[in-house]
């Protein structure tokens, strides 16, 4: 509001200076914008993996359940929305 007084009275007010004092703290926050914590229980982290991976012939065995799979991409798709509304 200030601006818009000032812009009517015709003088002019100047654009307000910040100085960065701590700049490892800043960079720090700077890397950590993007960053999104997960948090899993106990019986999720329990789900996550194939409790036997045994390879039975047929190709590469299976290390991440179906559960684990799914989560990561509901996970993705509710991310992929939220950033759609910005």
């Amino acid at each position: 509001m200030p601006h818009k007084y000032a812009k009517s009275k015709s003088w002019h007010v100047p654009k307000q200076q910040y100085k960065i004092t701590n700049w490892s703290e800043y960079n720090q926050s700077l890397k950590n914008r993007g960053s999104i914590d997960i948090w899993l229980s106990k019986e999720a982290i329990a789900k996550w993996y194939e409790a036997d991976q045994q390879n039975i012939g047929d190709g590469t065995p299976q290390q991440y359940t179906d559960f684990a799979i799914r989560i990561c991409h509901e996970t993705w798709i509710s991310n992929r929305s939220a950033t759609e509304l910005i």
